[in-house]
């Protein structure tokens, strides 16, 4: 593969599911990612905030800068250049780009609704991708775009992680309505890309069902009640953590009475 390949992408076959799907190079990815997720847990949970923050900021620089070059590499060899095209290079319109910018402006500004949300949008997205990595494991070199795709899918998840294991995440039961308000953004978003920008697309599975589910009222609302479902475990998991935490500290006080 030659340097222009490995930006571009061309020359670069793509690989029968059989020889990327849980193959060597899948899992090293599964085990890498998992790594992360505990090496870097246990490092930094009892580090100072200060030394978290920079963890993430150096998680957020990464985003970036994938973001910022994959967009300016695409940009470049664009062979056509119309309104259309620019804008799908430079919008992001799936929903793991979306996640990645919620995970950017989530990290620099710290906004406690952006950090919840960005941990329960991300494990989804990211997630999908650690089980079934059809864009970036299965090309037989790992060209720019196939590093982007898993380094950005692989870190997204260990971030979401880290969120939750280093006290970064706080879903409060009250505040439950945050990210569901999130999603329906999201897709409002997906909505504008299908119908105004890019009359007859699908991002964001929001048209055609994709798993083709045959059900007789419209798959939306059965996906609706799936986010709205699982949203509401964080939540739960949240509150049953906080609720055994806190018995552990009456007894500690009680003990030392």
């Amino acid at each position: 593969m030659s340097f222009v390949d490995f930006w571009t992408d061309k020359n670069n076959p793509s690989l029968p599911k059989s020889e990327y799907l849980y193959n060597l190079r899948h899992i090293i990815v599964l085990v890498l990612t998992a790594l992360l997720c505990v090496s870097l847990t246990l490092i930094f949970r009892k580090r100072s905030k200060r030394a978290k923050d920079i963890l993430f900021y150096v998680f957020g620089g990464i985003f970036l800068f994938f973001e910022i070059t994959s967009r300016v590499v695409n940009l470049i060899i664009e062979e056509s250049y119309t309104w259309q095209s620019v804008l799908k290079i430079i919008l992001p319109m799936h929903i793991c780009s979306v996640m990645v910018w919620v995970f950017i402006i989530a990290i620099f500004t710290k906004k406690q609704f952006l950090l919840n949300f960005s941990c329960i949008g991300g494990i989804l997205a990211t997630i999908a991708f650690l089980l079934y990595p059809a864009v970036g494991l299965n090309k037989v070199y790992m060209s720019f775009t196939c590093l982007y795709s898993t380094i950005s899918h692989m870190l997204g998840f260990v971030c979401c992680i880290l969120i939750m294991t280093l006290g970064y995440a706080k879903f409060e039961f009250k505040k439950i309505w945050q990210p569901l308000v999130c999603f329906a953004v999201m897709f409002c978003w997906g909505a504008i890309l299908n119908f105004l920008i890019f009359p007859g697309s699908d991002y964001m599975y929001m048209v055609n069902d994709p798993l083709e589910l045959g059900l007789p009222f419209p798959y939306q609302i059965l996906y609706a009640g799936i986010i709205l479902l699982y949203t509401t475990a964080f939540y739960l998991g949240y509150w049953l953590v906080q609720k055994v935490k806190n018995k552990k500290l009456e007894k500690a006080s009680k003990w030392f009475k």
